[in-house]
């Protein structure tokens, strides 16, 4: 089941907290940052350097993020899981809702790598950054266009 995604423990969400460079699949940038109990995660691809996705109905499960993706600049969204790993660096996968049943897509729990389909994702912090324009605008805003 997914809920607002709203934490009452800011912590859970610490380890997934900066600047990420995407390795796989992407080479998108993604920053996160929690705002009132909630982890927003927000992505530029290709080093656009405007706001191109996000992450949201963020929560953290056994030290696992589950959340779903969209991409604004095209029809691409789904559900992914992230486990930190050693090296400052999150691992996972991601599938598209189009592969997905919607009892899966509303089920975080089976969100695994045994669900056919998924696109590894790899995703290794950056520990030397100022948090980009479009990441502080979309902080502040949420997503465009939303009203």
């Amino acid at each position: 089941m997914i809920d607002s995604g709203k934490s009452t423990n800011d912590d859970e969400f610490s380890p997934f907290e900066g600047m990420w460079l995407a390795t796989n699949p992407s080479g998108a940038i993604i920053c996160a940052k929690v705002i009132e109990g909630r982890l927003l995660i927000a992505s530029s691809f290709a080093s656009k350097g405007k706001l191109t996705g996000h992450h949201f109905d963020c929560r953290v499960v056994e030290g696992k993020l589950y959340c779903r993706h969209e991409n604004f600049d095209s029809a691409l969204a789904g559900v992914s899981f992230l486990s930190v790993e050693p090296n400052e660096r999150l691992k996972g996968g991601r599938w598209p809702n189009d592969q997905l049943t919607e009892a899966v897509q509303q089920d975080f729990s089976q969100w695994s790598v045994a669900l056919p389909g998924m696109q590894p994702v790899t995703w290794v912090r950056i520990l030397t950054f100022s948090t980009p324009e479009w990441a502080n605008k979309y902080f502040l805003e949420g997503r465009p266009n939303q009203p």
